[in-house]
């Protein structure tokens, strides 16, 4: 850092800053050894105040690094260390000097007015959310666009993030990313209580911040500052749009659709009583692991890609009863089927959706499976990977929970 040349625009500085913290992390945890031990948000709480002792020192020592390491503080800065931001500010400005960026940091805050933007994949939980920002001082000027790659397919998930200069650069630089499924999508206006509810896993204190999952790429960890941070103003920006707009449809429970399916299953088993209240049995514990506990939106619930099929499929061998999974995973296809007529799937992406649900009920489960950990799950492409590391799969407890607890190994 010391030997840093640092720039004087703000976005500069944060992409600085974050590229010095992000490649510092992930040597530390891609070396050898068990690494920092420190999660995200704390690795950059570390970091800020090792460099508000240090200016301290350069201060008591007539030295010349504090605007560096000044503008490095403000690059990493949060909420929880303003406090202290503003105090080595009176500091400075006691010496007769002036910081750069002032206090207070004049945070990029959402474009005054303008469209927040929503492009999904063709199963419907891979988004790409997108907004432009502007400097404070010029609110109605977009600044540059922030981008969130956003996985909804097991639970809510960054993928990553970053600052592009145009919509369309960040929408062709993520359905690059996304893979065969995101190649026709297309930005749209995003609702508020959908912004807010895609952008809950890069908030400052949500589990994927405090918390390593294992293959964060570099690229990832460098934007780990601000991507919380521009989070944390759009969410409080669309906040304020619910208030005055309040949904006419809030999400609700799905318990009709899911009668809905055990009709049909039911007619397709030949209408037997027995047959549904089997299936009834199986999808209740299907559901306990499809998906996140609470999903952005309808279309989501619905999302049968192969990845939220494969990783469905592995939790469950992974952490329930044998015997309980050899019922459920027989009705994935059925489900699945049932899914991509819900969303008007097409035939090539249903297609391969079905396959990995056929392919998926023919491994049954047993006493001594195991998960092959062999893709992290930062940018990963739909038509790619087999499996998921067990990693980013927690077993989640929430109201779809089977009720019988007997399942559970």
């Amino acid at each position: 850092m010391h030997a840093a040349e640092w720039p004087t625009r703000l976005l500069d500085i944060e992409a600085l800053s974050g590229r010095l913290a992000g490649d510092e992390f992930y040597e530390r945890l891609s070396g050898p050894g068990p690494g920092t031990g420190l999660t995200p948000a704390g690795w950059l709480r570390a970091l800020a105040e090792a460099a508000i002792k240090a200016m301290g020192a350069d201060f008591a020592a007539d030295g010349k690094e504090w605007p560096k390491l000044w503008a490095f503080c403000c690059g990493l800065a949060d909420e929880e260390s303003l406090d202290d931001l503003e105090a080595e500010a009176d500091v400075i400005a006691g010496r007769g000097l002036t910081p750069v960026p002032g206090i207070p940091v004049p945070w990029y805050q959402p474009t005054a007015g303008a469209d927040v933007r929503v492009a999904r994949d063709a199963y419907g939980a891979r988004f790409l959310l997108i907004a432009p920002f502007s400097d404070p001082g010029r609110p109605a000027d977009p600044d540059h666009w922030y981008g969130w790659d956003l996985d909804w397919c097991a639970d809510g998930l960054v993928v990553a993030a970053g600052a592009y200069g145009s919509a369309a650069e960040a929408l062709a630089e993520w359905r690059a990313f996304a893979g065969p499924p995101a190649a026709t999508a297309e930005l749209a206006s995003c609702p508020p209580e959908l912004g807010i509810g895609l952008l809950d896993p890069a908030l400052a204190d949500s589990p994927q911040a405090e918390s390593v999952l294992g293959g964060e790429p570099a690229e990832f960890l460098r934007e780990l500052p601000r991507l919380s941070r521009r989070a944390s103003a759009l969410t409080a920006s669309l906040g304020r749009l619910l208030s005055r707009e309040p949904s006419s449809s809030p999400a609700g429970s799905f318990d009709s659709a899911i009668e809905d399916f055990l009709d049909w299953h039911a007619e397709h088993a030949g209408n037997s009583p027995d047959a549904r209240d089997e299936a009834a049995e199986a999808l209740e514990l299907l559901l306990a692991e499809w998906g996140p506990d609470v999903p952005p939106d309808e279309r989501a619930f619905y999302a049968c890609s192969p990845h939220r099929i494969q990783a469905c499929a592995s939790i469950l061998r992974d952490s329930y009863e044998p015997a309980w999974v050899n019922k459920a995973l027989p009705l994935l296809p059925g489900w699945t089927r049932w899914c991509a007529s819900k969303t008007a799937l097409d035939a090539e992406a249903a297609g391969r959706a079905l396959a990995a649900a056929r392919a998926e009920a023919a491994i049954l489960a047993s006493e001594m499976h195991t998960i092959t950990e062999d893709e992290a799950p930062f940018r990963r492409p739909e038509w790619r990977a087999r499996h998921r590391p067990l990693a980013e799969h927690p077993v989640r407890r929430g109201h779809n929970r089977p009720a019988n607890r007997s399942c559970r190994r």
